[in-house]
């Protein structure tokens, strides 16, 4: 069944780019502590308030500054727009970050009030051409402090490593459904999870968590 697309994090379009140089990071893992097994991607779960628990995060909840001291201070913030500068959005993006054994990259988009989100754009620092089409802005350090202690609405696991099939749903179970949408990709919803994954035969994998993906 077709339908329309979900927007996807504009960082998993930039590390589909990036893969070659990603690719010369694959060294040897260090030793990690221990990871909850409520962290696991496979065991996200909505509590019993309707909100949803992944990652360690709570979507709605959680913000970026709650991320970086479960997976690291190496990460960045850039805003998005389409060329008209419309469709604003502000993503936090971890390049490598660790799950237990687990090492992927993690994108999450933080909800601005739309005034900030208007300033945030005015103070811009710089403004390029994304790999999307739209417009990419840099971003000061003032507006990156205020914006990483906002809620988040959507969190996106990039697995380094690729997931088959039969990977899937031994750590996930049967999805809910199966849709191929207008990305030409098979998108994978795990109501239960509040988790929509893509798989993309010619790329990573997303593991999208949103409070959308429920019941």
């Amino acid at each position: 069944m077709a339908s329309k697309k979900r927007p996807l994090p504009m960082f998993w379009l930039v590390f589909i780019a990036s893969m070659v140089i990603f690719a010369l990071m694959l060294l040897i893992q260090p030793q990690r502590d221990a990871t909850a097994e409520a962290h696991l991607p496979w065991n996200a779960k909505f509590a019993a308030d309707g909100q949803l628990h992944a990652l360690g995060l709570v979507v709605g909840q959680s913000s970026v500054n709650d991320a970086v001291k479960l997976y690291g201070k190496d990460v960045e913030l850039k805003m998005f727009t389409d060329l008209d500068e419309s469709n604003k959005t502000v993503e936090a993006y971890f390049p490598v970050m660790y799950i237990g054994s687990i090492k992927a990259a993690l994108a999450m988009q933080i909800i601005v009030p739309e005034e900030q989100l208007q300033q945030t754009f005015n103070n811009g620092k710089k403004i390029v051409m994304s790999s999307s089409g739209g417009r990419e802005i840099e971003l000061y350090n003032q507006d990156k402090i205020a914006l990483m202690s906002l809620p988040v609405s959507s969190i996106t696991l990039i697995p380094r490593k690729h997931l088959t099939e039969r990977a899937i749903q031994m750590r996930f179970g049967e999805p809910s459904r199966k849709e191929t949408q207008s990305d030409g990709l098979q998108h994978w919803f795990f109501d239960s999870l509040g988790l929509e994954m893509i798989l993309d035969p010619e790329g990573p994998e997303a593991l999208q968590y949103t409070n959308q993906s429920a019941r």
